[in-house]
């Protein structure tokens, strides 16, 4: 969160945060929002979606027209989701169904259990990053994070990092992470040494994903450009 500039957080949040388990759910009315779903068949529907139901696996509500009845798309039928950057000429969010794998699976080379769901494409390059903002009773926006390399076909699971208040009523805040990360920077990052060492030195740690990411892939494009 914090190597974001807040109005990118913002656009981030409104396009990419659902509810895994909000208690009043069902008397919070989601807001709509005009794009385009892709189908696995190459099908392009375009038609305004709940906000509520972008990310994961759970089916996407959506209405062809702003008075349209409102349906429900079978998540197993959705490729991706196209939403525009309002702030950008021509700018859009891309939400895809990506398949990826547990770290385990990942560093065996296997791909036995592969899992698809929808997550915020958010970095692009020789790695690729992908994020999904889920909120509960228990953890309040966390950031789960998908990496998943250019060569591959499905992406591993590294873990996810929420910010929580250090206790009730606090004004003072601090991560609370999960995952394997410890396990897997080598594997991913392992040919840009002074990044790994970053790493190891705990001077980045998983809440920054969004920056090793993009510092990676902007050293494998100037390795590329000599």
């Amino acid at each position: 969160f914090m190597s974001m500039d807040m109005k990118k957080l913002f656009f981030v949040f409104l396009f990419c945060c659902i509810s895994a388990f909000v208690a009043n759910a069902q008397n919070y009315p989601p807001k709509f929002m005009a794009g385009v779903i892709t189908l696995k068949n190459g099908e392009k529907v375009e038609c305004e979606m709940a906000d509520n139901t972008l990310l994961l696996s759970s089916p996407v509500v959506y209405r062809l027209s702003p008075n349209g009845k409102t349906k429900e798309m079978d998540p197993e039928k959705i490729q991706s989701i196209v939403l525009p950057d309002m702030e950008k000429e021509g700018g859009v969010y891309l939400i895809e169904n990506v398949g990826f794998v547990d770290y385990k699976e990942y560093l065996k080379g296997t791909a036995k259990k592969i899992k698809h769901q929808r997550y915020c494409l958010v970095e692009y390059g020789d790695i690729c990053l992908y994020c999904a903002i889920v909120s509960n009773m228990q953890i309040a926006n966390a950031e789960r994070y998908i990496c998943r390399k250019k060569d591959m076909d499905y992406g591993v699971y590294v873990g996810h990092a929420a910010i929580v208040a250090k206790r009730i009523g606090s004004s003072e805040y601090l991560y609370r992470t999960k995952g394997d990360f410890d396990k897997l920077y080598e594997n991913l990052f392992g040919d840009y040494p002074e990044l790994c060492q970053q790493i190891r030195d705990g001077k980045l740690k998983i809440q920054n994903m969004k920056d090793i990411v993009h510092e990676y892939n902007v050293y494998k494009a100037g390795k590329s450009g000599k």
